[in-house]
């Protein structure tokens, strides 16, 4: 599914909103609402342990959703869930998420932690995310105001398969990482609102 181009997505997701308008099938915003119970009303959860996904970038959704989907990216229940639906049916539920506002968590953050964390990111990461997390691409999430809880599980998850993590500069980039310096670069992260 990452072989996918940008154009082609968009074509995916075109045809899908017209097909879906003319057959009188699920719109994008009945879709997302299978989302709501976790990820938040659109897409700005509440929740430390689950992300925020209003606001990212449709490409870096739909292929994160079609890797669940297949069984590329490990999962509790996501798997299950995306198997349920076509490819254009993830197009348009990662789109419906792209067209929503960004909305940070309000946790304050802890001053020792972000030094830190601040050090490792400039060091590791900001040559992918830029602009503390803020910049986002097909490959690159937006992590600046993510919840910490979710970003910890995100990183330990990559550490713990390494070169198989997707992309692979992540996961080696993550693999020497102690506990405690995932935990202060995840408290980065959330800082950066």
């Amino acid at each position: 599914m990452r072989h996918r181009t940008r154009l082609s997505m968009l074509a995916l997701g075109l045809t899908a909103s017209l097909a879906a308008s003319a057959a009188g099938v699920r719109s994008p915003s009945m879709l997302a609402n299978t989302c709501a119970g976790c990820h938040g009303t659109n897409g700005a959860s509440a929740g430390e342990q689950m992300p925020s996904i209003g606001g990212m970038d449709n490409g870096y959704l739909f292929s994160v959703l079609s890797d669940y989907k297949t069984g590329v990216r490990r999962s509790t229940i996501m798997g299950r869930i995306m198997k349920g639906y076509s490819d254009q049916e993830i197009w348009a539920i990662a789109a419906f998420f792209a067209e929503q506002p960004w909305v940070s968590t309000d946790r304050v953050a802890l001053a020792g932690p972000i030094h830190v964390g601040r050090d490792i990111h400039e060091r590791q990461c900001e040559s992918c995310h830029e602009d503390g997390g803020r910049e986002q691409n097909d490959d690159s999430p937006h992590m600046a105001g993510q919840w910490s809880g979710y970003l910890r599980y995100a990183l330990e998850e990559c550490r713990a398969i390494g070169r198989r993590c997707s992309p692979r500069k992540m996961g080696l980039r993550v693999m020497d990482l102690s506990d405690e310096e995932i935990e202060a670069l995840a408290r980065f992260y959330e800082s950066e609102k």
